[in-house]
């Protein structure tokens, strides 16, 4: 590759501050509200116009698998505000299928009589609603307030393009913006931009370079899926449509005939199935979420590759459209409808992540092991539908380390969510929204405690963390959680539920067990 030489020049300092929050997902949300409410001076970088990330750039607007015995703090506030603003999806415009659909299957096959109490009189994780669904607009106005309210200090349409180091630490990041490049100076970082950027880019230890690590996928750099919003939906035709087929329209996947046909007749769709989810329709407006496009990078090739995310683009738009018009051609009640919205990003999956002082892996999630560090509780399994060729409820609740949010490299560099410290399998149960929530809260509350003590991250005694998360509502470990709130999730791990590609499995138990 040709290269240049850029000439030196002096950067200005845009903002100063003691805590520094990259990426304005989930995790990067509930890292700015901790610190900004702990008392650091914080700062948010995010590199589009709203805060939301995956949630409102990514038209992914859910929590999946909330559970108040587990999931408390900042989470539940903001499912309490959304609610109040009449933007949350309410129970009663749900189906008892759209809403409890293992708990119905359970009670069919098992009978209630012979179920955990907490499981048939609730409809928390698991076999409850699968999530809070929300309007992503009022997402991005209710964020902007919060952010307000806790005087932290926000910054749209900058691009974290560098770190500043010196030894093992870092002194800022180098931003990308309109006016050029700009300097924000900082005590603590925490990455939580989903991808590891400023992980990777301060040269910090970190994982995604060599693609999945076991299987028959070895080596593979990961693949970019996508999601689209459709409107003008009649819902109440293409729910009778699915009621009378369910064979091919009762799973989350449908459609596999319909698409089979129109892959033979020349459309250009890559995925044999497709997801047509009805609970993002918040208002009753008839719009639908649909996921299919897929898009995988090459070998030798990285998702993180300018070209490579382009081809992605472009790819991942043909594939949608071809997709829409076989759905609006085939499925009544698609007669009138339309592409509302696509996203302002794909989502990567398999990005770089920190490596911490430790890394979560499968085995830990399936044995709901508890961590004597632990600042979070994990409810969510990995999903490896696409990536391994199933999706299993296998794991139990269990705690996330406080070790996992800390680069084993840099004294002053953190991350959450997506980019925290984790095994690539066990990763994909931790980056979704909301585990990145309180892992988000938990690294936000460390960092401002660590500078109001003048100490690294690493040094903060994980006592006072445990105490501080506590008074704020969080959840921190699940020794606090009664036994009869964990029974359901240990009567359905016992019931092996698991739904399954069609093909072989693409990697074993064992592999994925040390991941």
């Amino acid at each position: 590759m040709k290269k240049i030489v850029e000439p030196q020049k002096e950067i200005d300092i845009i903002e100063e501050a003691d805590v520094i929050v990259v990426g304005g997902g989930p995790a990067g949300i509930g890292s700015a509200l901790a610190s900004g409410r702990n008392g650091a001076k914080t700062v948010l970088i995010d590199r589009f116009g709203s805060l939301g990330g995956l949630q409102t750039q990514g038209n992914n607007p859910i929590f999946s698998f909330v559970d108040p015995e587990l999931h408390n703090g900042i989470i539940q506030e903001i499912l309490t505000r959304l609610e109040k603003g009449g933007a949350l999806t309410k129970m009663d415009d749900m189906s008892l299928r759209e809403r409890s659909r293992m708990k119905e299957d359970l009670m069919r096959t098992i009978g209630a009589e012979n179920l955990p109490k907490r499981l048939v009189e609730t409809e928390a994780g698991y076999w409850g609603r699968w999530g809070y669904t929300f309007d992503p607009e009022y997402y991005k106005f209710l964020l902007d307030i919060m952010m307000e309210e806790a005087h932290v200090s926000l910054l749209y349409h900058a691009f974290a393009a560098g770190a500043i180091r010196e030894g093992n630490s870092l002194k800022g990041v180098i931003v990308e913006t309109k006016e050029g490049r700009r300097a924000v100076l900082g005590k603590v970082i925490i990455d939580t931009t989903g991808e590891g950027d400023i992980v990777w880019k301060s040269g910090a230890p970190c994982t995604g370079d060599h693609g999945f690590p076991a299987g028959i996928i070895k080596g593979h750099p990961g693949a970019f899926l996508t999601a689209f919003f459709i409107n003008g939906v009649d819902m109440k035709k293409f729910k009778e449509f699915k009621a009378a087929n369910m064979e091919e329209w009762g799973e989350m996947y449908g459609g596999r005939e319909m698409i089979k046909q129109a892959r033979k007749e020349g459309a250009y769709i890559k995925g044999r199935s497709v997801i047509l989810a009805t609970v993002q329709d918040v208002y009753n407006t008839g719009r639908i979420y649909m996921m299919n496009p897929f898009y995988l990078v090459p070998f030798r090739k990285k998702t993180w590759m300018a070209k490579q995310i382009t081809k992605c683009e472009i790819d991942l738009r043909k594939q949608a459209w071809s997709l829409f018009n076989v759905i609006k051609k085939n499925v009544p009640g698609f007669e009138k409808s339309y592409i509302e919205k696509s996203p302002a990003m794909p989502c990567n999956g398999l990005p770089h992540r920190i490596i911490g002082e430790y890394v979560l892996t499968m085995k830990d999630m399936r044995e709901g092991k508890i961590f004597d560090d632990s600042i979070a509780i994990n409810n969510m399994p990995p999903d490896l539908y696409e990536t391994a060729g199933r999706f299993s409820y296998e794991i139990l609740p269990h705690d996330v380390p406080y070790r996992c949010l800390l680069s084993k490299g840099i004294d002053n560099l953190m991350a959450a969510g997506t980019t925290m410290s984790t095994g690539t399998f066990s990763g994909m149960g931790l980056r979704y929204c909301t585990p990145s929530i309180c892992t988000g809260q938990a690294a936000g509350t460390a960092a401002a405690l660590a500078t109001k003590n003048e100490v690294s991250p690493k040094k903060l005694d994980v006592k006072i963390l445990q105490d501080t998360l506590r008074k704020q509502g969080a959840r921190v470990t699940v020794k606090d959680v009664p036994d009869e709130a964990l029974e359901p999730y240990r009567f359905i791990k016992r019931q092996r539920i698991v739904f399954r590609k069609s093909g072989p499995q693409l990697v074993s138990e064992e592999e994925l067990a040390m991941y």
